[in-house]
């Protein structure tokens, strides 16, 4: 194969301009042929190690291992959630009990707001009686 075709080829192949088969083509080269350009070496080093990664495997790991290791994982993450629930306080009791303290604390404070309003209203009530006395008082004196 001619060496401007391969140079065209891995010109294109940087810019991720090629197909497929075109790859395909440059990893046949470099991997057949035996008198590469000096500058091309790397190259050859780089497809070579393309086809090796392909032909690697890794150990299957058996299915107990997985479902132990997800189990760990899961009773750590429900620690873990607990936890900064804990920490976050929604399983404080103690804050839940000074929240009621607060809430009848407040309720008492409006209680005695209200009856010294309502004393208030009541004085108010009583003046306004008196000035229907004089009301009646001079309707009376009119007729």
């Amino acid at each position: 194969m001619g060496s401007n075709k391969i140079e065209t080829l891995l010109e294109r192949y940087f810019e991720g301009e090629t197909s497929l088969e075109e790859e395909a083509v440059l990893r046949k080269y470099f991997n057949e042929e035996q008198n590469i350009p000096e500058a091309w070496i790397p190259y050859q080093q780089f497809f070579g190690y393309c086809e090796v990664a392909k032909k690697e495997t890794y150990p299957s790991v058996s299915n107990r291992t997985k479902t132990s290791n997800r189990s760990w994982i899961f009773a750590a993450a429900s620690i873990a959630v607990l936890l900064a629930l804990q920490v976050g306080g929604v399983f404080d009791s103690k804050n839940a009990i000074t929240e009621q303290q607060q809430a009848e604390l407040a309720f008492q404070q409006f209680q005695i707001q209200m009856k010294t309003v309502s004393n208030h209203l009541n004085r108010g009530v009583q003046k306004v009686a008196y000035l229907d006395y004089w009301n009646d008082t001079t309707q009376k004196l009119i007729k």
